[in-house]
């Protein structure tokens, strides 16, 4: 029997081979030794010594397939002859290859299968074969192409095959170099020694492993992060004879994950800080409001206040731009003022806090409303006066005479109060207190406030608010607005002082959409009970 007679006898399977473009080397295996009738010692390793095996009639077809491969970047499934020079004999080989490109699209290898075409189908039925060689060139596609880093360990845990792909993530040209190693080569020794155990509990039990989060420590210190898939690997008999995977690298993922938690992490301390401040001003700003109201006309014997007090204030936010007091002038002058400052939150009770600073400090025009209200616009206009953003403030200040029953009252730009007071012998009712606005504080560098004044007898009640109170939405889109208040007021009007406030602000926050108050809110009321003779 002749040498090539041998070969086909021991090998008439499925040949392997390799073309590198570069460098024009072809490698292959012994079953295309003996497909092409020569001994494997007889190739030299050249793309030509390839071709030149192919008979010359079909060698031209051959060439163009091969091209047309390399073109489309399709697979090739094709046919050609070959001589074998033992005995001059005539072959069908049919091929099935691919072609490998780079990043930039460039042709890198061609791998391909070939096998004897004139078996006799009992023996290799086509159909097996074209199934099995199909197999082999999707897997080399996907050993080649595939980002992902793809891998086959033996029971030992030491690489059999690599993807190009976990080649390169290791540093290495090529993935023949990466055969025979195993992660104790590659990665610090905790990191390896857990793959290992996690590989082996694989080989004992059959259970993959899928999707794992895993973090990879270099020897160098680095840290990298991937997705990992293990399985069993098995051979023909269903044996296990080691482990394969799939990794996938998520490393800038999983850094801008942690960068963004510890962004989370830093947030949520400031806001957590700021939150407790915002609470301290909330308190500091409470405490800065009327704790006890002072009492008037009692330090003559006679018991009890001549006028009593009752308040709502409610911030929109942690601090609010809305509040009001209470002076004691003397034993029968009671001074009301109450301020809402543009805007919500803390810039808001910024300019309160200064505004009540300079409602302290102008005591002596407490007795007099419009050189009251000039002075603080005067003085609040040359506080602020670098301030970029205009910023301005609403508010009412009342002088209540107790000795003659005299109410004397000036507005910058704020909504009118109500007095409850019988009107020409008609039962009580509420009457907003008219006379001209002046410019809200803050606005004009001069600016003149009318003064008015009204009577009040016992058991009259004024009621001071700010516009929280009236400007809320309701869930029709309604507004309820400055007249609803008013009729509010009117049909409570006979009730005990401290029941009309509460009436009032249940029936607004009852009106609104929210079912709160989307500003912040103040009301005060004071009750006359008796005049001071």
């Amino acid at each position: 029997m002749s040498f090539a007679d041998q070969s086909v006898a021991a090998e008439p399977s499925m040949g392997r081979w390799e073309w590198d473009i570069s460098t024009n080397d072809v490698h292959w295996d012994e079953a295309m030794s003996a497909l092409l009738g020569l001994h494997p010692a007889a190739f030299a390793g050249r793309y030509g010594d390839l071709i030149a095996r192919v008979i010359a009639e079909d060698r031209p077809t051959t060439l163009q397939g091969f091209a047309g491969a390399l073109d489309t970047r399709a697979p090739l499934f094709s046919e050609f002859r070959v001589l074998w020079p033992e005995d001059a004999s005539v072959h069908r080989i049919r091929v099935q290859m691919v072609a490998h490109f780079d990043e930039h699209g460039k042709a890198r290898t061609v791998s391909g299968s070939c096998w004897n075409a004139d078996l006799a189908p009992a023996a290799h039925p086509p159909e097996l074969a074209d199934s099995n060689a199909m197999k082999h060139t999707l897997l080399a596609a996907l050993m080649e192409h595939l980002p992902d880093n793809i891998y086959f360990k033996d029971l030992e845990s030491r690489f059999i095959a690599v993807n190009r792909s976990m080649a390169e993530w290791f540093g290495m040209r090529h993935p023949r170099e990466m055969i025979g190693k195993s992660d104790f080569d590659l990665f610090s020794w905790e990191h390896a020694q857990s793959a290992v155990e996690a590989e082996r509990e694989i080989i004992r039990t059959g259970r993959p492993v899928i999707n794992q989060e895993e973090k990879e420590t270099w020897p160098d210190g680095r840290e990298t992060w991937v997705s990992t898939t293990k399985l069993p690997l098995c051979d023909s008999d269903g044996r296990i004879i080691g482990t394969f995977g799939l990794s996938r690298d998520f490393t800038d993922r999983k850094l801008a994950e942690q960068q963004l938690a510890h962004f989370a992490a830093e947030l949520r301390a400031k806001n957590e800080a700021l939150q407790e401040e915002l609470s301290m001003a909330r308190e500091l700003q409470s405490t800065m409001l009327p704790q006890h109201y002072p009492r008037f006309g009692s330090s003559g014997g006679v018991n009890g206040s001549a006028v009593h007090f009752h308040h709502f204030y409610q911030p929109s936010t942690a601090v609010s731009g809305d509040f009001f007091d209470v002076f004691k002038i003397d034993e029968s002058l009671a001074g009301l003022f109450i301020c809402d400052v543009m805007g919500h939150g803390v810039r808001a009770a910024l300019v309160a806090a200064t505004t009540r600073a300079l409602v302290g400090e102008l005591r002596s025009k407490w007795t007099e409303p419009g050189a009251f209200l000039e002075e603080l616009n005067r003085v609040l206009r040359y506080t602020l006066r670098n301030n970029r953003t205009p910023l301005f403030a609403s508010a009412f200040y009342m002088a209540v005479d107790l000795s003659n029953g005299q109410i004397h009252y000036a507005n910058a730009g704020h909504p009118r109060p109500f007095l409850i007071h019988p009107e020409a012998g008609n039962p009580r009712k509420p009457v907003p207190l008219d006379g001209k606005n002046g410019p809200a504080l803050g606005l004009f560098d001069e600016a003149s406030f009318p003064v008015y004044s009204r009577p009040v007898t016992p058991k009259d009640t004024v009621l001071l608010f700010t516009d929280g109170l009236f400007e809320v939405e309701g869930a029709d889109g309604q507004v309820y607005d400055y007249q609803r208040l008013l009729h509010a007021v009117e049909q409570r009007c006979d009730q005990p002082m401290k029941e009309l406030c509460h009436g009032i602000v249940d029936e607004v926050q009852q009106f609104s959409a929210s079912k709160e108050f989307s500003d912040d809110v103040c009301l005060l009321a004071m009750q006359v009970d008796r005049l001071i003779a």
